[in-house]
């Protein structure tokens, strides 16, 4: 079974970053304001540090909004090698389905919204956003102790 990341997650994701991005353009442009029409040198300085420390989010939210359709990994689980394939930009990681600690699904209203998956060669795996999570999650169960199932009440980020 092969698990890609869905259209509308990353949509979503891109329109966070769009309005993250325009609330500090805001905030630099009150600086800015603020800057120019101050008498105080107190003021001057606040805003001149406000810009500087917000000006540097702005290459990394054009980053991440430029790099969205790449950023997240494909994940296979194959189930007769007992195997699960971490895929991204031609680097794959195995990890062996018997290495599988602990899961927690996170569900809100009935549909499942992201899996945290520990395991004992990498801490912890999280997996939101993708096409049919709660497939991946019923299959998961299958490789987790039952008393190491949990569904979260409160989101595990």
């Amino acid at each position: 079974m092969k698990f890609i990341i869905s259209e509308k997650y990353n949509k979503q994701e891109k329109r966070k970053t769009i309005y993250a991005a325009i609330f500090v353009l805001a905030l630099i442009a009150g600086f800015i304001f603020m800057l120019t029409n101050s008498d105080v040198l107190s003021n001057k300085i606040i805003a001149a540090i406000g810009i500087f420390f917000l000006a540097k989010h702005l290459p990394q939210a054009y980053r991440s909004f430029k790099n969205k359709d790449t950023s997240y990994p494909d994940v296979e689980i194959l189930e007769p090698q007992q195997k699960i394939e971490i895929s991204h930009k031609g680097s794959v990681v195995s990890i062996a389905l018997s290495d599988i600690e602990s899961l927690r699904i996170q569900s809100i209203k009935g549909n499942v919204k992201s899996l945290l998956l520990t395991t004992k060669s990498f801490s912890n795996l999280r997996f939101e956003g993708y096409e049919n999570l709660s497939e991946m999650a019923e299959f998961f169960k299958k490789y987790t102790p039952a008393e190491k199932i949990k569904k979260a009440t409160w989101y595990h980020r």
